[in-house]
C-alpha cells in the first residue's frame, strides 16, 4: 500500500470518527433541549438523572 494510500485512509478514519462524535453531540443536544421543553425548575434535573440512568443501562431517550 502506497504513502498516498494511506494518507486517504487516515483522513476517511479521521472523518468517520468526527461525524461519529457530531452524531452523538448532536442526540445529546436534542435529548437535553426536549426534557428542557417538557420540564422545568426542579422537574427538569430529576428528568435530566433518569434520563442518563436509562443511557447508562442502555435505555432509549426521551418520551419513550
Amino acid at each position: 500500500m502506497g504513502e498516498a494510500q494511506r494518507t486517504l485512509l487516515q483522513l476517511l478514519a479521521i472523518f468517520c470518527m468526527a461525524l461519529i462524535c457530531a452524531v452523538v453531540l448532536h442526540k445529546g443536544v436534542a435529548d437535553v433541549a426536549l426534557l428542557a421543553q417538557d420540564h422545568s425548575g426542579q422537574k427538569f434535573w430529576v428528568a435530566l438523572a433518569k434520563y442518563f440512568l436509562r443511557n447508562i443501562a442502555g435505555g432509549a431517550g426521551p418520551g419513550a
